[in-house]
Protein backbone atom coordinates (compact mmCIF):
# COMPACT_ATOMS: atom_id res chain seq x y z
CA UNK A 1 0.00 0.00 0.00
CA UNK A 2 0.79 3.48 -0.93
CA UNK A 3 -0.64 6.87 -0.19
CA UNK A 4 -0.54 10.00 -1.41
CA UNK A 5 -0.47 13.02 1.00
CA UNK A 6 -1.32 15.44 -1.37
CA UNK A 7 -4.42 17.10 0.34
CA UNK A 8 -6.41 17.53 -2.83
CA UNK A 9 -5.86 13.89 -4.50
CA UNK A 10 -8.68 12.61 -5.55
CA UNK A 11 -7.37 8.96 -5.23
CA UNK A 12 -4.64 9.07 -2.67
CA UNK A 13 -4.81 4.91 -2.05
CA UNK A 14 -2.51 2.54 -4.06
CA UNK A 15 -2.41 -1.10 -4.18
CA UNK A 16 0.78 -1.08 -5.94
CA UNK A 17 3.65 -0.12 -3.73
CA UNK A 18 5.92 -0.05 -6.36
CA UNK A 19 4.66 3.07 -8.22
CA UNK A 20 6.50 5.89 -7.59
CA UNK A 21 4.13 8.92 -8.76
CA UNK A 22 0.92 8.97 -7.42
CA UNK A 23 -2.20 7.69 -10.60
CA UNK A 24 -4.31 10.15 -9.48
CA UNK A 25 -2.49 13.65 -9.04
CA UNK A 26 1.18 12.87 -10.53
CA UNK A 27 2.61 13.71 -7.12
CA UNK A 28 5.91 11.70 -5.72
CA UNK A 29 5.07 8.81 -3.48
CA UNK A 30 8.45 8.67 -2.51
CA UNK A 31 9.40 11.95 -0.13
CA UNK A 32 12.81 12.47 -0.32
CA UNK A 33 13.42 9.43 -2.73
CA UNK A 34 13.45 7.66 0.73
CA UNK A 35 10.23 7.50 2.53
CA UNK A 36 7.21 5.81 1.34
CA UNK A 37 3.52 6.53 2.87
CA UNK A 38 1.82 3.74 3.61
CA UNK A 39 -0.88 4.26 6.70
CA UNK A 40 -3.05 7.61 8.21
CA UNK A 41 -3.02 7.37 11.64
CA UNK A 42 -4.68 10.45 12.89
CA UNK A 43 -5.92 14.08 11.53
CA UNK A 44 -8.11 14.87 13.85
CA UNK A 45 -5.98 17.54 15.75
CA UNK A 46 -6.84 20.32 13.25
CA UNK A 47 -2.58 21.18 13.13
CA UNK A 48 -1.41 18.59 11.48
CA UNK A 49 -1.87 15.18 10.30
CA UNK A 50 0.20 12.03 11.38
CA UNK A 51 1.36 8.75 9.23
CA UNK A 52 3.13 5.49 9.44
CA UNK A 53 5.96 5.45 6.38
CA UNK A 54 8.14 2.81 5.42
CA UNK A 55 12.03 3.77 4.85
CA UNK A 56 13.43 0.78 3.34
CA UNK A 57 11.18 -1.57 5.20
CA UNK A 58 11.62 0.67 8.32
CA UNK A 59 8.45 2.48 10.22
CA UNK A 60 8.54 5.52 10.63
CA UNK A 61 5.96 8.40 12.12
CA UNK A 62 5.39 11.42 9.59
CA UNK A 63 4.01 14.44 11.16
CA UNK A 64 2.59 16.77 8.24
CA UNK A 65 1.77 20.61 8.86
CA UNK A 66 -1.79 20.90 7.59
CA UNK A 67 -2.16 22.59 4.34
CA UNK A 68 -4.57 25.01 4.85
CA UNK A 69 -1.69 26.17 7.78
CA UNK A 70 1.28 26.36 5.68
CA UNK A 71 0.96 29.91 4.53
CA UNK A 72 0.38 30.98 8.15
CA UNK A 73 3.93 32.19 9.18
CA UNK A 74 3.15 31.36 12.95
CA UNK A 75 1.91 27.82 12.25
CA UNK A 76 5.14 27.08 10.48
CA UNK A 77 6.94 28.11 13.20
CA UNK A 78 5.65 26.42 15.79
CA UNK A 79 5.70 23.13 13.20
CA UNK A 80 9.33 23.98 12.73
CA UNK A 81 10.03 24.69 16.77
CA UNK A 82 8.42 21.49 17.72
CA UNK A 83 10.55 19.72 15.53
CA UNK A 84 13.87 21.89 16.82
CA UNK A 85 12.75 20.73 20.44
CA UNK A 86 12.53 17.12 19.45
CA UNK A 87 15.77 16.98 17.84
CA UNK A 88 17.78 17.79 21.25
CA UNK A 89 15.41 15.40 23.01
CA UNK A 90 17.38 12.03 23.87
CA UNK A 91 15.26 9.65 26.01
CA UNK A 92 14.68 6.06 25.42
CA UNK A 93 10.94 6.51 26.00
CA UNK A 94 10.92 9.49 23.42
CA UNK A 95 11.13 8.84 19.91
CA UNK A 96 14.50 9.55 18.28
CA UNK A 97 13.66 12.73 15.57
CA UNK A 98 14.99 12.02 11.66
CA UNK A 99 14.80 15.04 10.07
CA UNK A 100 12.42 17.92 8.87
CA UNK A 101 11.99 18.88 5.31
CA UNK A 102 9.50 20.24 2.86
CA UNK A 103 7.52 18.46 0.23
CA UNK A 104 6.24 19.56 -2.99
CA UNK A 105 3.16 18.07 -4.52
CA UNK A 106 3.01 18.10 -8.07
CA UNK A 107 0.21 21.00 -8.22
CA UNK A 108 2.58 23.12 -6.46
CA UNK A 109 1.53 22.52 -2.74
CA UNK A 110 4.06 22.82 -0.43
CA UNK A 111 3.84 20.65 3.03
CA UNK A 112 5.63 20.91 5.93
CA UNK A 113 6.99 17.34 7.08
CA UNK A 114 8.94 15.87 10.18
CA UNK A 115 10.31 12.41 10.36
CA UNK A 116 10.62 10.50 13.90
CA UNK A 117 11.18 6.70 14.98
CA UNK A 118 8.37 4.37 15.30
CA UNK A 119 8.15 3.13 18.81
CA UNK A 120 5.28 0.43 19.51
CA UNK A 121 3.99 1.11 22.95
CA UNK A 122 0.42 0.25 24.36
CA UNK A 123 -2.65 3.01 24.12
CA UNK A 124 -2.14 5.30 26.34
CA UNK A 125 -5.39 4.35 28.41
CA UNK A 126 -3.84 0.83 29.52
CA UNK A 127 -0.46 2.27 30.11
CA UNK A 128 -2.05 4.88 32.44
CA UNK A 129 -4.10 2.43 34.28
CA UNK A 130 -0.45 0.08 35.02
CA UNK A 131 0.94 3.00 36.18
CA UNK A 132 -0.16 2.84 39.89
CA UNK A 133 2.80 4.59 41.69
CA UNK A 134 3.44 7.84 42.88
CA UNK A 135 6.62 10.22 42.99
CA UNK A 136 7.47 13.57 44.95
CA UNK A 137 6.85 16.80 42.50
CA UNK A 138 10.97 17.54 42.82
CA UNK A 139 11.05 14.10 41.48
CA UNK A 140 8.90 14.39 38.81
CA UNK A 141 10.55 17.51 37.40
CA UNK A 142 13.63 16.24 37.24
CA UNK A 143 12.80 13.16 35.65
CA UNK A 144 10.82 15.61 33.45
CA UNK A 145 14.52 17.19 32.62
CA UNK A 146 15.91 14.31 31.46
CA UNK A 147 14.17 14.65 28.86
CA UNK A 148 15.74 18.09 27.40
CA UNK A 149 19.09 19.44 27.55
CA UNK A 150 19.63 22.60 29.83
CA UNK A 151 20.67 24.73 27.28
CA UNK A 152 17.35 24.11 25.70
CA UNK A 153 15.12 24.61 28.29
CA UNK A 154 16.88 27.89 29.39
CA UNK A 155 16.04 28.58 25.38
CA UNK A 156 12.69 27.89 26.02
CA UNK A 157 9.60 29.14 27.91
CA UNK A 158 8.39 25.29 29.12
CA UNK A 159 7.70 25.35 32.72
CA UNK A 160 9.14 22.54 34.16
CA UNK A 161 6.58 22.72 36.93
CA UNK A 162 3.28 20.87 37.88
CA UNK A 163 0.11 22.88 39.20
CA UNK A 164 0.53 25.10 41.73
CA UNK A 165 -1.90 23.75 43.98
CA UNK A 166 0.44 20.45 44.19
CA UNK A 167 2.54 20.86 47.12
CA UNK A 168 6.59 20.58 46.72
CA UNK A 169 6.81 17.93 49.27
CA UNK A 170 3.21 15.73 48.28
CA UNK A 171 3.51 13.18 46.29
CA UNK A 172 1.71 13.00 42.64
CA UNK A 173 0.54 10.43 40.15
CA UNK A 174 2.40 9.62 37.64
CA UNK A 175 -0.90 10.45 35.13
CA UNK A 176 -0.45 14.30 36.43
CA UNK A 177 3.05 13.96 35.55
CA UNK A 178 2.64 12.06 31.73
CA UNK A 179 0.41 14.95 31.22
CA UNK A 180 3.08 17.94 32.48
CA UNK A 181 4.87 16.62 29.56
CA UNK A 182 1.88 16.34 27.22
CA UNK A 183 1.37 19.88 27.83
CA UNK A 184 4.49 20.93 27.82
CA UNK A 185 5.40 19.22 24.20
CA UNK A 186 2.85 17.98 22.62
CA UNK A 187 -0.24 20.38 22.93
CA UNK A 188 1.66 23.48 23.39
CA UNK A 189 1.94 24.12 19.55
CA UNK A 190 -2.12 23.89 19.39
CA UNK A 191 -2.39 26.02 22.15
CA UNK A 192 -0.12 28.67 20.99
CA UNK A 193 -1.67 28.58 17.41
CA UNK A 194 -5.28 28.68 18.86
CA UNK A 195 -4.30 31.89 21.40
CA UNK A 196 -2.17 33.58 19.58
CA UNK A 197 -0.62 34.35 22.80
CA UNK A 198 2.40 35.89 23.19
CA UNK A 199 3.81 33.76 26.42
CA UNK A 200 3.67 30.78 23.77
CA UNK A 201 5.74 32.75 20.90
CA UNK A 202 8.90 30.71 21.27
CA UNK A 203 9.08 27.30 22.17
CA UNK A 204 12.79 25.99 21.42
CA UNK A 205 14.87 28.05 19.25
CA UNK A 206 15.37 31.71 18.39
CA UNK A 207 15.30 30.44 14.18
CA UNK A 208 13.57 32.69 12.02
CA UNK A 209 10.81 31.29 9.81
CA UNK A 210 10.33 32.71 6.10
CA UNK A 211 8.07 35.67 4.99
CA UNK A 212 6.62 34.08 1.49
CA UNK A 213 6.92 36.35 -0.89
CA UNK A 214 6.14 34.64 -4.49
CA UNK A 215 8.03 31.81 -4.55
CA UNK A 216 10.90 33.93 -2.19
CA UNK A 217 11.46 32.72 1.33
CA UNK A 218 12.44 35.79 3.13
CA UNK A 219 13.88 36.32 6.35
CA UNK A 220 13.51 39.75 7.71
CA UNK A 221 16.91 41.67 9.01
CA UNK A 222 18.44 40.86 12.41
CA UNK A 223 21.49 42.39 14.18
CA UNK A 224 25.03 40.45 14.40
CA UNK A 225 27.55 41.66 16.72
CA UNK A 226 31.21 41.07 15.90
CA UNK A 227 34.36 40.49 18.31
CA UNK A 228 34.17 44.23 19.72
CA UNK A 229 30.85 44.62 20.22
CA UNK A 230 30.06 46.52 16.77
CA UNK A 231 26.67 45.34 15.19
CA UNK A 232 25.55 44.97 11.48
CA UNK A 233 21.91 44.16 10.17
CA UNK A 234 21.82 41.24 7.88
CA UNK A 235 18.39 39.83 6.09
CA UNK A 236 18.34 36.43 4.21
CA UNK A 237 16.51 35.56 0.81
CA UNK A 238 16.24 32.33 -0.61
CA UNK A 239 15.51 33.16 -4.01
CA UNK A 240 13.36 30.00 -5.30
CA UNK A 241 11.37 27.34 -3.47
CA UNK A 242 10.49 25.89 -6.70
CA UNK A 243 13.99 25.53 -8.34
CA UNK A 244 17.34 24.60 -6.69
CA UNK A 245 20.80 23.71 -7.97
CA UNK A 246 20.82 20.63 -10.22
CA UNK A 247 22.90 18.26 -8.72
CA UNK A 248 26.36 17.99 -10.20
CA UNK A 249 26.04 21.62 -11.68
CA UNK A 250 27.19 25.06 -10.58
CA UNK A 251 25.03 26.47 -13.65
CA UNK A 252 21.91 24.82 -14.11
CA UNK A 253 19.14 25.02 -11.34
CA UNK A 254 16.23 22.32 -11.20
CA UNK A 255 12.69 21.83 -10.44
CA UNK A 256 11.52 18.65 -11.01
CA UNK A 257 12.48 17.58 -14.25
CA UNK A 258 12.67 20.80 -15.64
CA UNK A 259 16.11 22.53 -15.95
CA UNK A 260 16.21 26.15 -16.15
CA UNK A 261 19.49 28.81 -16.48
CA UNK A 262 20.06 31.68 -13.63
CA UNK A 263 19.53 34.12 -16.72
CA UNK A 264 15.70 32.56 -17.09
CA UNK A 265 15.31 32.94 -12.83
CA UNK A 266 16.85 36.49 -13.16
CA UNK A 267 13.61 37.19 -15.05
CA UNK A 268 11.04 35.23 -12.68
CA UNK A 269 12.78 37.49 -9.82
CA UNK A 270 12.19 40.91 -11.40
CA UNK A 271 9.02 39.79 -11.40
CA UNK A 272 8.27 39.29 -8.10
CA UNK A 273 10.30 42.82 -7.30
CA UNK A 274 13.08 41.21 -5.57
CA UNK A 275 14.75 44.45 -5.36
CA UNK A 276 11.91 45.86 -3.11
CA UNK A 277 11.66 42.37 -0.89
CA UNK A 278 16.05 42.94 -0.25
CA UNK A 279 14.79 46.34 2.08
CA UNK A 280 17.61 48.14 0.87
CA UNK A 281 21.05 46.62 1.94
CA UNK A 282 24.28 48.31 1.27
CA UNK A 283 25.79 45.17 0.29
CA UNK A 284 24.60 41.43 -0.93
CA UNK A 285 26.51 38.68 0.11
CA UNK A 286 26.24 35.86 -2.27
CA UNK A 287 25.99 31.98 -0.56
CA UNK A 288 27.83 29.17 -2.09
CA UNK A 289 27.06 25.57 -0.71
CA UNK A 290 27.54 22.08 -1.98
CA UNK A 291 25.95 18.31 -1.37
CA UNK A 292 27.50 15.54 0.50
CA UNK A 293 29.44 13.16 -1.08
CA UNK A 294 32.61 12.65 -3.07
CA UNK A 295 35.69 14.97 -2.54
CA UNK A 296 35.61 17.54 -0.11
CA UNK A 297 37.99 19.87 -2.05
CA UNK A 298 36.32 19.93 -5.42
CA UNK A 299 33.15 20.14 -2.85
CA UNK A 300 34.12 23.21 -1.52
CA UNK A 301 35.61 24.41 -5.15
CA UNK A 302 31.87 23.94 -6.51
CA UNK A 303 30.58 26.02 -4.02
CA UNK A 304 32.66 28.52 -4.47
CA UNK A 305 31.86 28.69 -8.61
CA UNK A 306 28.27 28.35 -7.43
CA UNK A 307 28.75 31.49 -5.30
CA UNK A 308 30.50 33.31 -8.17
CA UNK A 309 27.18 32.39 -10.48
CA UNK A 310 24.91 33.63 -7.66
CA UNK A 311 27.28 36.98 -7.58
CA UNK A 312 26.80 37.42 -11.12
CA UNK A 313 23.19 37.29 -10.95
CA UNK A 314 23.00 39.43 -8.30
CA UNK A 315 24.96 42.22 -10.03
CA UNK A 316 22.49 41.76 -12.50
CA UNK A 317 19.45 41.88 -10.47
CA UNK A 318 20.87 45.33 -8.53
CA UNK A 319 22.51 46.96 -10.74
CA UNK A 320 19.87 50.10 -10.95
CA UNK A 321 19.84 49.35 -6.68
CA UNK A 322 20.89 52.61 -5.24
CA UNK A 323 21.61 51.73 -1.92
CA UNK A 324 23.67 48.50 -3.32
CA UNK A 325 27.64 49.85 -2.89
CA UNK A 326 29.52 46.43 -2.99
CA UNK A 327 29.04 42.59 -2.81
CA UNK A 328 31.29 39.21 -1.44
CA UNK A 329 30.75 35.89 -1.44
CA UNK A 330 30.42 33.49 1.16
CA UNK A 331 31.34 29.68 0.30
CA UNK A 332 30.25 27.90 3.07
CA UNK A 333 31.83 24.72 0.92
CA UNK A 334 30.68 21.31 1.55
CA UNK A 335 27.12 19.85 3.48
CA UNK A 336 28.83 17.25 5.81
CA UNK A 337 25.72 16.40 8.39
CA UNK A 338 26.65 12.78 9.78
CA UNK A 339 22.99 10.70 8.13
CA UNK A 340 23.48 12.81 5.13
CA UNK A 341 23.05 11.11 1.62
CA UNK A 342 24.15 11.75 -1.73
CA UNK A 343 21.72 13.92 -3.81
CA UNK A 344 19.21 13.76 -0.98
CA UNK A 345 18.09 17.01 0.77
CA UNK A 346 18.24 16.86 4.69
CA UNK A 347 17.25 20.34 5.37
CA UNK A 348 14.87 22.75 3.85
CA UNK A 349 17.59 25.42 1.80
CA UNK A 350 20.37 22.55 1.36
CA UNK A 351 20.69 22.53 -2.18
CA UNK A 352 19.16 26.76 -2.51
CA UNK A 353 20.06 29.60 -4.11
CA UNK A 354 20.19 32.05 -1.45
CA UNK A 355 21.89 36.07 -1.28
CA UNK A 356 22.28 38.06 2.12
CA UNK A 357 21.54 41.74 2.77
CA UNK A 358 23.66 43.93 4.78
CA UNK A 359 23.20 46.94 6.77
CA UNK A 360 26.27 48.42 8.49
CA UNK A 361 25.10 49.81 11.97
CA UNK A 362 28.29 50.59 13.53
CA UNK A 363 31.10 52.31 11.83
CA UNK A 364 34.15 49.40 11.31
CA UNK A 365 32.00 46.62 11.77
CA UNK A 366 33.82 43.30 10.74
CA UNK A 367 31.24 41.66 8.63
CA UNK A 368 32.55 38.57 8.67
CA UNK A 369 32.44 37.71 12.92
CA UNK A 370 29.07 40.09 12.97
CA UNK A 371 27.38 37.46 10.08
CA UNK A 372 28.57 34.41 11.60
CA UNK A 373 27.17 35.98 14.83
CA UNK A 374 24.03 36.49 13.65
CA UNK A 375 23.51 32.99 11.71
CA UNK A 376 24.54 30.87 15.01
CA UNK A 377 22.44 33.06 17.46
CA UNK A 378 19.58 33.90 14.76
CA UNK A 379 19.68 31.17 12.41
CA UNK A 380 17.18 30.88 9.50
CA UNK A 381 14.44 27.93 9.22
CA UNK A 382 16.96 24.59 9.98
CA UNK A 383 19.84 25.88 8.54
CA UNK A 384 23.13 25.29 10.88
CA UNK A 385 26.73 26.28 10.37
CA UNK A 386 28.14 23.09 12.00
CA UNK A 387 26.92 21.01 8.86
CA UNK A 388 29.35 22.87 6.33
CA UNK A 389 32.70 22.21 5.74
CA UNK A 390 34.10 25.62 5.72
CA UNK A 391 31.21 26.74 9.01
CA UNK A 392 33.86 26.96 11.17
CA UNK A 393 35.46 30.63 12.81
CA UNK A 394 38.60 29.44 11.11
CA UNK A 395 37.38 29.05 7.44
CA UNK A 396 33.65 31.42 7.45
CA UNK A 397 35.70 34.20 5.36
CA UNK A 398 33.01 36.45 3.36
CA UNK A 399 35.31 37.14 -0.06
CA UNK A 400 34.73 41.00 -1.16
CA UNK A 401 33.77 41.23 -4.76
CA UNK A 402 37.12 43.39 -5.93
CA UNK A 403 39.11 40.08 -4.27
CA UNK A 404 37.53 37.60 -5.89
CA UNK A 405 39.38 34.74 -7.22
CA UNK A 406 39.27 30.73 -7.06
CA UNK A 407 41.36 30.39 -3.69
CA UNK A 408 39.60 29.28 -1.03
Amino acid sequence: MSLCINPVCPQPYHPDNQDRFCKSCGSPLELLGRYRVVSLLSDKNGFSKVYVADEQDTPKILKVLNEELSKDAQAVELFCQEASLLEHLNHPDVPKFAGYFQYQTRNGIILHCMVMEKIDQPHLDVWLKQQQSFVFQSQAVDWLKQFIPANVVSRSKINMTLPASVKHTEKVPLIALFAALSVSFGLLSLTALATRSPKFATLATSAQSPQRKGTIDYFPYEVGMDSQGKIAKFNIAVLSIDYKWLAGSNFQIQNNDQIISLDVLKLKLEQEGIQQIMAEPNEIISVGMAACGGNPAVQQRKALERAQQVQRLAKSLFSNTPSVQSYRLLNLGQFQASNCQENQDLTRYQRSIIIIGVQPESEGVVIDEALRDRLENQPFADFKLQNYSLGSVKDFITIPSESVNSEQ
